[in-house]
């Protein structure tokens, strides 16, 4: 019951901080469901560390026999509230999530939750998903893989503040546009966007400054390739890595760095392993969350507009969970643990214009409309805020 009333509570904070205010931690398994069997075995075992670290997801008990039942994978571990304060950005979103649609449906939805990359990485998971192996997966720069025309988010710099590309994946009708092509390619729909928070670079070599200071360093990135020529134009080496391996990089020296938002490095305890930290937020990086299409094809239409309203909701607590963790309590922690770096306004027009190649490459994978068209849907989410 005090946990059931904790989450409650949970939900509630959440939708309040979204409206009032402005990857990853390491992998906890837990499964509140049973998988079938074909699935289940493809899922790793959990390392010792692992099943050492509590988590908050347990096993249902249902008084009432489900219709549909949604399988949702993701990265976040289920650490809260057992071991976080709060609850790490994509499990805030899948709490809020399971609470309103299993409420709102009377228990006629079931809604099974597989954090801390119970059942693969981020790549595996969206094949399950593809494949109808899981019903509900989130992600976020492998998509790009899919539809290489997604990866025009990520170009540098691009998004000024949350509220801007907030406005953008909410509104824009050529993100619409975007998803609904990515839908017929891979058979997913985009149900909603979280935030995974905006990157910053960190290293063990030295203050990063300008773009000067980044020659002849190795940093590891997503697994997507505008990442690779991001770092590249700036003068530094790049080595796509899982996230999985970030900490043992960083600790033996096959990077020298890595870049991620500041909950994320406080979550994994990356700030362990490195020294410096530059604030010069070149990427905004965000939460995809897809659905099967197949399985949201068979769904009755009032169960449709279920999981589209615990969707607005939970990816709001997702967004406030991130903002509340990267601007407030984690912050703190990276800033006792490592040197902060803030660029002044001319340094950080030097990163700007260091990482410009970035566009021009981005333009010849993709061509010139889609690139200019985002750059134009961008400068309209801009002017609502005043920017």
């Amino acid at each position: 019951m005090k946990k059931t009333l904790a989450v409650l509570a949970l939900v509630a904070a959440a939708s309040f901080l979204f409206f009032g205010c402005e990857k990853k931690a390491t992998a906890a398994a837990s499964t509140a469901g049973t998988l079938p069997a074909a699935t289940a075995a493809a899922a790793p075992a959990p390392s010792t560390a692992q099943e050492k670290i509590a988590v908050s997801v347990k096993q249902d008990v249902r008084t009432v026999k489900p219709d549909y039942t949604i399988r949702f994978a993701y990265y976040d571990a289920a650490t809260w509230p057992d071991i976080s304060k709060t609850p790490l950005p994509e499990h805030a979103y899948a709490l809020v999530f399971k609470s309103i649609v299993e409420a709102n449906s009377n228990g006629k939805i079931a809604v099974e939750l597989y954090p801390g990359n119970a059942l693969g990485d981020t790549k595996a998971t969206m094949e399950m998903a593809m494949s109808g192996g899981i019903e509900m997966v989130n992600t976020t720069g492998t998509v790009s893989s899919l539809m290489p025309e997604t990866q025009v988010i990520f170009l540098p710099y691009v998004f000024k503040s949350d509220e801007i590309a907030w406005d953008f994946f909410d509104t824009s009708d050529l993100w619409k546009e975007m998803t609904a092509e990515l839908e017929e390619i891979s058979g997913l729909k985009m149900i909603s966007v979280g935030q995974n928070g905006t990157r910053h670079f960190t290293n063990n070599v030295r203050p990063i400054r300008t773009p000067a200071d980044m020659k002849g360093l190795k940093f590891r990135v997503m697994q997507s390739p505008i990442y690779v020529k991001m770092v590249e134009a700036m003068g530094a080496s790049a080595t796509p890595l899982a996230s999985g391996e970030i900490y043992t990089a960083c600790q033996t020296g096959v990077v020298d760095g890595q870049e991620n938002p500041i909950w994320n490095i406080a979550a994994n305890k990356w700030n362990e392993v490195q020294k410096y930290i530059t604030l010069d937020g070149h990427t905004w990086s965000e939460n995809f969350v897809l659905m099967n299409s197949d399985f949201w094809n068979s769904l009755p239409e009032n169960y449709q507009h279920i999981i589209t309203i615990a969707a607005y909701h939970a990816q709001n607590a997702d967004r406030a969970a991130e903002a509340l963790a990267s601007r407030v309590l984690d912050f703190d922690s990276v800033r006792n643990s490592m040197e902060v770096y803030v660029p002044n306004a001319e340094e950080l027009e030097l990163f700007k214009k260091a990482a410009a190649p970035t566009y021009d490459w981005l333009r010849g994978e993709v061509g010139d409309e889609i690139v200019d068209r985002f750059l134009a849907e961008v400068k309209k989410s801009e002017a609502k805020f005043g920017w």
